[in-house]
């Protein structure tokens, strides 16, 4: 049971305490775009815009967390994803819940995403009984969603979108990856709040599929990559892409985060409330 104690006491400490940002460094100056190349703004948004393909979706979520020493844990949830399409001013909803280890079985999180400017993603945490503690839904502020999601090297908001607004995207230009032709966005935080000072974007110049992710700390340096590996579902057609694994080390702790998405079952007729905290708390969706 220690680790599900651990969860418990870092959401019990997040939410008394607040997450300690370093608003005290000086602020990351943003590198010049470059003019013959689309905006950054305008190759984010395209980016995304694989998500709109699909009205909801059904997957199984296994994270494999592996230390410095070779360490080797996972976890395996259900996530639920419906699309708002900025209806209401909401992207997206998603919740998700554990089904093991056996000690973190019944943890559960639902994320609300927002287009209208201004308007931070909603999150909850929902835990199980733990001895003499009683279950409850827990609600992480914006400036809490720092932590990392299930001991992994994903945060809270990782699990969600920023609003486009919410940073400063220049494309800085192109390269090489992985042998796709990608364009390089750089994105600043306008708020000098969150974990990330600035990230660093590869995205597909053919498909507009984000190959690779740089972070930064609030410092300027270099935390964490991410690489992210695609499918094309070929019954929704041949431009349709989903992502299907993503890879993530931290480069200051030597920690590493593999999640794949499995059991992929799209269109499924997701309602509005499946996506509530008392969903949340039921312990599932029987779909």
């Amino acid at each position: 049971m220690k680790t599900r104690r651990q969860w418990f006491l870092v959401v019990l400490l997040i939410s008394v305490n607040g997450f300690t940002g370093c608003s005290s460094t000086p602020p990351i100056t943003a590198s010049p775009p470059v003019p013959s190349l689309p905006s950054g703004v305008e190759i984010i948004r395209k980016s995304r815009e694989h998500l709109n393909r699909i009205q909801d979706e059904k997957s199984k979520v296994t994270l494999s967390l592996i230390g410095k020493n070779g360490s080797h844990q996972e976890v395996m949830m259900w996530r639920y994803w419906k699309n708002y399409n900025n209806r209401d001013g909401v992207v997206s909803k998603s919740i998700l819940f554990t089904e093991s280890p056996f000690d973190q079985r019944g943890q559960a999180f639902l994320v609300w995403d927002y287009s209208a400017e201004g308007k931070p993603q909603d999150l909850w945490v929902y835990l199980p009984p733990l001895h003499s503690i009683d279950s409850k839904v827990l609600r992480v502020p914006p400036r809490q969603q720092g932590a990392a999601f299930m001991g992994s090297d994903l945060t809270f908001a990782d699990m969600g979108q920023r609003r486009l607004d919410e940073d400063i995207h220049n494309t800085i230009g192109r390269d090489i990856f992985r042998r796709v032709a990608c364009f390089i966005v750089e994105s600043i935080p306008k708020e000098k709040k969150g974990v990330y000072g600035k990230t660093v974007t590869w995205v597909s110049e053919d498909h507009y599929t984000t190959q690779k992710i740089d972070y930064y700390d609030q410092n300027g340096v270099f935390l964490k990559q991410q690489t992210i590996d695609w499918e094309i579902l070929q019954d929704m057609g041949s431009d349709t892409y989903f992502w299907k694994k993503t890879d993530v080390v931290n480069e200051q702790t030597a920690h590493r985060t593999m999640l794949k998405i499995s059991n992929r079952n799209i269109n499924i007729g997701l309602s509005d409330d499946d996506f509530t905290e008392r969903t949340l708390s039921a312990g599932g969706l029987k779909k």
